[in-house]
Formats: C-alpha cells, structure tokens, sequence
C-alpha cells in the first residue's frame, strides 16, 4: 500500500530549507524536477510525496503548491 498512487514528476518553484540548531541543510532546490505520487483517500482530499535526493515529503495539496507545481513531461537539462 506504500507506493499506491498517481505518479507523477513536479518541479520545485522555491527552495526549502531545514534549519537544525545551527545547521541550515536545502531539502528542495529551486527549478530541479523530482518524482511524487499524488494519493487521494476516500473523501478525495489529495496528499503528496516528493521524493528528493536524500528526504522525502509528505505534505498536503496546499503545501505542496507553495513549493511546487506539476509538469507533464520530464524534460532534465544535462
């Protein structure tokens, strides 16, 4: 049941950042393409999962907007 769901590429419009102590660490980069699945449950709320280099998010359709948005074609400049 973990990996059901839509999936899907977005692309991060904002960097997010995690700040432990001291220690600030980029989670997200602005404008690099990660992949996500989109889940829906019974009342058709949509939650998402981006899964990035070395964490990954789960957040609702609210939250995901503030730092993405969704793309159709995975296009990765080299």
């Amino acid at each position: 049941m973990a990996n059901e769901g839509k999936r899907c590429y977005c692309r991060c419009i904002k960097d997010m950042k995690m700040i432990i102590g001291k220690e600030e660490s980029l989670l997200f980069t602005k404008s690099k393409v990660y992949q996500c699945t989109i889940r829906c449950d019974d009342a058709t709320v949509h939650f998402y999962k981006v899964y990035g280099d070395e964490f990954a998010l789960s957040c609702s359709e609210t939250e995901f907007k503030e730092h993405f948005i969704m793309i159709k074609n995975k296009m990765i400049k080299a």
